[in-house]
């Protein structure tokens, strides 16, 4: 039985011992290269610890700069601020002509989702042809809930196409934000 294990105990001290030269071979002095490889260093020496490390000239821009240099990168300069002459969601909505039967009808969903989702902060609901404007006030907090079950999977998504939030409105501690419903017509 003794036998049978010396061919294994004689693998793992070769193992082992050949793990051990490797980690050692580079932290002793004087261990560079065999003598009449003709490595050279950094320095020039022959048998010096490390050899030097040689590569190509890297390719350049053009010019004679470098251009990783921070003083020859010029960032582009952004254009002057301009004001933007373009109507909110809430002009576009409030110019919208008012379909009363659809509008009517689907005010009437919307309220029914309001309820059935338990919203407090939806203090409106209007729609007019193809678009309803619902209108959330409250606390910060309770607004951003409401909002949250609105683009939940049991909200808005089960009757409308998409949703636009527009920007909102602070007045103290209260938040008016107004969500439009886009729909499909």
């Amino acid at each position: 039985m003794a036998v049978a294990r010396a061919p294994i105990v004689v693998g793992i001290v070769v193992i082992a011992g050949g793990i051990a030269w490797f980690a050692m071979r580079d932290s002793r002095p004087g261990s560079g290269p065999p003598h009449g490889s003709g490595g050279l260093t950094a320095s020039g020496a022959p048998g010096s610890e490390k050899a030097a490390i040689s590569a190509p000239q890297g390719p350049s821009l053009g010019g004679s700069a470098n251009a990783f240099d921070p003083a020859y990168i010029n960032p582009p300069a952004l254009p002057d601020a301009m004001e933007i002459d373009a109507p909110s969601h809430r002009d576009v909505f409030a110019a919208q002509a008012k379909d009363d039967a659809w509008a009517d009808e689907t005010a009437s969903q919307l309220k029914g989702l309001v309820g059935k989702l338990k919203l407090t902060t939806v203090e409106g609901v209007e729609c007019r042809t193809d678009q309803c404007e619902l209108t959330l006030v409250g606390p910060a907090d309770k607004v951003e809930a409401t909002v949250g079950k609105l683009e939940g999977s049991k909200g808005l998504p089960t009757l409308a196409k998409s949703m636009l939030l527009g920007g909102p409105e602070r007045s103290g501690d209260t938040l008016t934000l107004r969500v439009y419903a886009m729909f499909d017509r």
